[in-house]
């Protein structure tokens, strides 16, 4: 029998998970059929919606099917027979709202207790994991990001579950259906976007290195990796062979290339084309940015205007600026200040591993800078979630929030928390798209006013 190494019990982890889930399903779902126009993206993931649980005409996208195809199951489960999304801002008329929404939704509520669970498999304190979970609840941009039809929340949860599954599996050496679960979560998350590819660089980097998680011989590591692979590419042609069953009529995506039925040959086709359309992508946006400016926040795209209202995607200042200023600040300390002989705090705690999380940062920030193609700030959300946890996880090891800590450390613990519910709210009009007085026309016009 193998025995685990000593975790948190049940009892300690099972309140802040039912809190998280809870405000993640308030903050998704309260209102989430407003508005009922098509939003942003919609107007392109939406016909795709339509292709895979109505029509049945092949389409094309640069990106896999399974975010798409778990969009489309909610939505024929909800009622949905089908709508042409022309534009930004045509009327929904009577369609389910609440059902195309859905699953975006589903997802992004699932990600702050997906992201303390990951601090916790990094061995941060509950109180850091806690506090971790509340800051990505209360993110606007992550929020707004997945109250629509757009399947970034979908690739956010599948590689933070992926990476959850992977650590717990690693407290029973690497063995049980954690395992297995790592691998499929990971064909999710490459089947919903290519940089889903970014959890298979870090599991890797972890099972090569170790970085403080992965022991036991290299027999053993590579063990792991096969398993995670073959259930990583079940999952990830088992995508793809629903894409070609439900895409059996005539359509757009017969432009592109044709499928011969065949799996192999159509699998490396539809890649090979899917890369050459992703290289050749020459379109401007106005709402386009380049990798340096995402840290800062500093060209938030427009979603959705209406009559005295509008959706943009901006964040929570408190999370993006307030992370991104102690993530370089540690690094300046790291990177310059040691060198020079300047000695770093010791550590209170010890037991935290910030290492995985920047590792985790860099594998998934910097493959996006030599990318020339149109980019958004959207692209960010996986690098923004591998900052937090490295600041979060460096502050624990300076014990920073213990609850036994010195009291100003105490208050200061409570005041962060209370500057993410005040960041939340006063962007909030951006987020839900509704009016305030004339606050958000001057809030929309302020965060234009950052380019």
């Amino acid at each position: 029998m193998i025995k685990s190494r000593p975790v948190t019990t049940t009892a300690g982890v099972r309140r802040p998970l039912a809190l998280l889930l809870l405000l993640g399903a308030l903050t998704h779902f309260s209102g989430l059929s407003h508005p009922r126009q098509v939003v942003f993206d919609e107007a392109t993931f939406g016909n795709y919606v339509s292709a895979y649980c109505c029509t049945g005409e092949r389409i094309f996208d640069v990106h896999p099917p399974h975010g798409k195809l778990l969009i489309a199951l909610a939505a024929r489960l909800g009622g949905f027979h089908g709508f042409v999304f022309d534009h930004i801002g045509l009327p929904y008329g009577d369609q389910p709202v609440f059902a195309l929404r859905f699953m975006p939704a589903l997802m992004g509520t699932l990600i702050p207790a997906l992201f303390f669970l990951l601090l916790r498999e990094l061995r941060a304190s509950p109180r850091i994991a806690l506090l971790g979970g509340l800051l990505v609840a209360l993110d606007n941009a992550m929020l707004a990001e997945t109250r629509i039809i757009v399947f970034d929340g979908i690739l956010v949860a599948a590689t933070l579950g992926a990476l959850v599954c992977f650590l717990a599996a690693q407290r029973y050496r690497g063995a049980g259906w954690r395992l297995v679960a790592a691998g499929a979560l990971t064909g999710l998350a490459i089947g919903t976007k290519t940089t889903g590819l970014s959890v298979v660089g870090l599991i890797g980097v972890c099972l090569v290195f170790g970085l403080g998680v992965v022991s036991g011989p290299m027999r053993s590591r590579v063990r792991q990796g096969l398993v995670m692979s073959a259930a990583a590419l079940t999952i990830y042609i088992a995508g793809w062979v629903a894409h070609w069953v439900l895409l059996s009529n005539p359509g757009p995506g017969d432009a592109f290339y044709a499928t011969t039925g065949h799996i192999v040959d159509d699998l490396i086709t539809a890649h090979r084309t899917m890369l050459e359309q992703n290289v050749s992508l020459s379109a401007t946006h106005p709402d386009a940015s380049r990798p340096w400016t995402w840290v800062f926040m500093k060209v938030v795209p427009y979603f959705w205007q209406g009559e005295g209202a509008s959706i943009y995607m901006v964040g929570n200042p408190v999370v993006w600026w307030g992370s991104a200023v102690l993530f370089f600040g540690i690094l300046v300390q790291l990177v310059v200040m040691r060198p020079f002989g300047v000695r770093l705090p010791p550590p209170v705690n010890p037991r935290p591993l910030p290492w995985i999380a920047l590792v985790g940062y860099a594998i998934a920030f910097v493959p996006f800078f030599p990318i020339t193609r149109v980019l958004f700030l959207y692209h960010y959300l996986t690098p923004l979630l591998f900052s937090l946890a490295f600041v979060l996880l460096w502050l624990d090891r300076l014990g920073w929030g213990a609850p036994d800590g010195p009291r100003p450390q105490r208050v200061s613990y409570a005041v962060v928390i209370a500057l993410a519910v005040a960041g939340f709210v006063l962007v909030s009009p951006l987020t839900y798209g509704f009016s305030v007085g004339g606050y958000d026309e001057w809030l929309a016009g302020f965060v234009r006013s950052w380019r």
